[in-house]
């Protein structure tokens, strides 16, 4: 043991009552600008326990218990207002245009507690939780007797508001079962309250029935307009409330009347908010001192009412569209609808887009429909095997375990246990907001890295089963397909590019670095086209060894050669697709390539001290870095190709142009094939609004190209006015070019599309640096 001296002693500080406070924040202010960015400074003494302590108490933003001065217990916790008081036709119909606009801040992500629950409507039929529908009325605990003397209040506007809770309900039901960001895209958190979940919807709808109807009794005692107004809400709100209730079983009843009935409501509404008087006493950040919340009070949501029919309106909208998502027509198909529904502006919300990915893949089913498995091999035969044996094999027609028939049915179950999961996943991510799309993606491309190189070993596997024959080079070097590994490659090449896509969309990416991840854009382009001419090669091949058969019009060959052909065809379309955005990126490399060279490209207002080429390289890249194939372009490779050394202001001027030609006819086909694989080309779009969304998706690409087409040819006139450079002019670093070059920022009407940064470019005068 060691004597007692020798115990360590911890040290502590001792506080007198002696100290005196003093105002150092000069002093502070003064110490903290010498620190250089990045430079730490931490006191070994300053505890969390101490950083907690040092929260001002008796703040009302920070104490939640806080009393003002001259303010008693009660007056905290409670309100003056009665809620059981009578109200004009007027206030009514205001309360419950204030009550749409606090449900559709929840729906835009903000809390309950400040929204929905600081009515005191609400909250006095939530609290406490009524045992029966009976229960949940506003004079709780009071005589009930005002009920039928005031049946605007206790008729009208409590079945207004019992259907408001149930709707909310449905929505936070549905988005509390799927993937999503808490506080990021929704907040269900419900603070110990109940959103009368335990009632079936019958009685809020028999509720409605009977406000309505007393309503109509009043024609003659009350002000039409407003009467009318009342109506109209009521309607909306049992019409919607039909709506949430179908929620999934959208895809047994296919009905669209519910939403379709609230469009023009919507716009009644409208017009009819002047009407409303407003009663703000209604509604209390007070209650949230008495909900179970972790969080100090924050204050109350408020958006205008405009905003919030916007909102709904978009709502509507997207519930009525979503139901063109429910007929199966192939994996690209549903790909195609699904991505271009979640992509629209402003993004669906998030309730729209739970309930996307519980179409998706529910009691493993595709849309309720197509079991995941079939789905899967679906995706396959589009692409990679059309008309395999691999996909035909099963192990229930088949009993023998030597066949190899039986052996590729088992090995093919192991690739579906394996592979379907991750492949549903690309969908259902797509459901996510545009950041978490990417990040989502960010990861998921690892793991497709590592499933390629699984599905290669399957596929050596299954070649000497199904004797695939070889194709041979014409260096005479024989070679297979390997389907499957070139199925998942395809996929972490779209990957790939939505990463890249995204990272424009998002404006990660400064300036300076467009060239290079332009660049970096079409290598991925030119990379994953080279992998689609392989597939192709191999289609052809069998198509090929096919046609004696065809000829003989044999039924078996027939059906093989049509699914040839339907493979084909989308590949042609892949192609039409890739080439156009290679040419596209191409372009817009080559141009930010000349207005960088002659310094005219706004870069970052401030020196980065600790950034450079390099390590921003090594940032934009480091989802990529784990990845075996594409193999990831070394640093000076990418810098010279970025900045094209070695290559004239001519040349990259002549690549440009013919680039931007060249993207521009690539899109015109885009656009002319369609958005989805038909079976005739007479045959109308199976998604209408859909299909309007992506031909708008393409034109405004069709725009970005005109304006980029624009753009170079303003490069190209002012490069040939520029006057002979000045020996000064490089050590100075003046612009040699009089132009001025604006970079349009995301969702302004200057940015055609989010995904193609086309330079806003005009003559300008090039400014003098002023001398230090």
């Amino acid at each position: 043991m060691l004597p007692n001296d020798s115990f360590p002693v911890s040290t502590m500080r001792v506080v007198t009552q002696s100290v005196v406070p003093r105002d150092i924040t000069d002093e502070f202010t003064s110490a903290a600008s010498k620190l250089k960015t990045g430079q730490l400074v931490k006191d070994d003494y300053f505890t969390l326990f101490e950083a907690v302590g040092a929260l001002e108490i008796m703040d009302s933003k920070m104490d939640s218990g806080y009393l003002g001065p001259g303010e008693n217990h009660a007056q905290a916790l409670d309100d003056d207002y009665d809620v059981t008081r009578e109200l004009s036709p007027e206030e009514v119909l205001g309360i419950m245009d204030g009550l749409l606009c606090h449900e559709m801040a929840w729906h835009m992500g903000h809390p309950l507690s400040q929204t929905l629950f600081t009515s005191l409507y609400l909250d006095k039929l939530l609290w406490p939780v009524p045992k029966s529908l009976d229960e949940a009325t506003f004079s709780r605990g009071r005589a009930a007797s005002h009920d039928k003397e005031a049946p605007l209040v206790h008729l009208v506007l409590r079945a207004y508001c019992l259907a408001l809770l149930k709707c909310c309900d449905f929505v936070h039901a549905r988005v509390a079962t799927e993937y999503y960001f808490e506080e990021e895209d929704f907040v269900t958190q419900l603070y110990n309250r109940s959103l009368l979940s335990q009632f079936e919807p019958e009685p809020f709808y028999d509720l409605l029935h009977q406000a309505i109807s007393w309503v109509d009794e009043q024609k003659d005692k009350l002000d039409e307009n407003v009467l009318q107004a009342m109506k109209t809400r009521l309607l909306f709100r049992r019409d919607f409330l039909k709506g949430m209730e179908q929620d999934i079983e959208v895809i047994e009843t296919r009905s669209k009347e519910p939403f379709l009935a609230c469009l023009p409501q919507l716009d009644d509404m409208a017009k009819s908010t002047t009407f409303g008087a407003q009663v703000p006493d209604s509604f209390s950040w007070k209650i949230q001192r008495k909900l179970a919340s972790t969080v100090p009070p924050r204050p109350m949501v408020n958006i205008n009412f405009d905003d919030a029919l916007a909102h709904l309106r978009r709502l509507c909208q997207d519930a009525i569209d979503l139901q063109e998502v429910i007929g199966y027509r192939g994996p690209y198909n549903f790909k195609v609808t699904v991505w271009t529904l979640l992509s629209r502006k402003p993004q669906p919300s998030v309730y729209i887009r739970s309930l996307v990915q519980s179409m998706i893949v529910n009691n493993m089913t595709i849309l309720g429909a197509v079991p995941v498995k079939q789905f899967l091999y679906d995706e396959l035969a589009e692409l990679v095997l059309p008309s395999s044996i691999l996909l035909q094999a099963n192990m229930d027609d088949i009993e023998v375990p030597s066949d190899p028939r039986f052996q590729i049915a088992k090995q093919m179950d192991a690739f579906v246990q394996r592979f379907s999961q991750p492949f549903v996943d690309t969908f259902r991510s797509s459901c996510l907001n545009r950041c978490r799309i990417r990040r989502t993606v960010c990861h998921t491309i690892v793991d497709w890295d590592n499933l390629q190189m699984e599905a290669e070993d399957l596929d050596e596997q299954l070649r000497t089963l199904s004797k695939e024959p070889p194709l041979m080079l014409a260096n005479g070097d024989a070679t297979y397909s390997y389907p499957l590994s070139s199925w998942a490659y395809h996929q972490k090449l779209v990957q790939f590019r939505l990463i890249l896509q995204l990272g424009f969309e998002l404006s990660i990416y400064a300036p300076e670095e467009l060239p290079g991840m332009y660049w970096y854009l079409s290598h991925i382009c030119s990379t994953h086209l080279g992998h689609i001419d392989r597939i192709r090669t191999f289609t052809v091949a069998t198509a090929k060894r096919n046609l004696p058969d065809v000829a003989a019009k044999k039924r078996d060959a027939l059906e093989r050669h049509a699914a040839l052909q339907k493979s084909l065809k989308l590949l042609e379309r892949l192609t039409t697709q890739i080439v156009a955005i290679d040419a596209f990126a191409i372009s817009l490399h080559a141009l930010y390539v000349l207005l960088a060279r002659h310094r005219v490209l706004p870069t970052a207002s401030s020196p980065q001290a600790y950034s450079s080429d390099r390590l921003r390289y090594e940032l934009r890249m480091k989802p990529f870095l784990s990845i075996t194939l594409p193999e990831l372009v070394p640093y000076d490779e990418y810098r010279r190709e970025a900045v094209l050394e070695g290559d004239s202001d001519e040349i990259v001027l002549e690549r440009a142009t013919k680039a931007i030609s060249e993207a521009r006819k690539a899109w015109e086909a885009t656009l002319a094939n369609g958005a989805f694989i038909r079976d005739s080309d007479g045959e109308e779009s199976p998604a209408p609004a859909i299909e309007e969304d992506w031909k708008r998706d393409i034109k405004d690409t069709k725009r970005a190209c005109i304006g980029a087409s624009i753009a170079i040819g303003t490069v190209k006139e002012a490069l040939e006015k520029r006057t002979p450079k000045e020996p000064s002019d490089e050590a100075a670093n003046r612009p040699s070019i009089n132009l001025q070059v604006t970079i349009p920022e995301v969702g302004s009407k200057a940015r055609w599309h989010d995904w193609w940064i086309v330079p806003q470019i005009s003559q300008g005068t090039v400014a003098t640096p002023k001398k230090t």
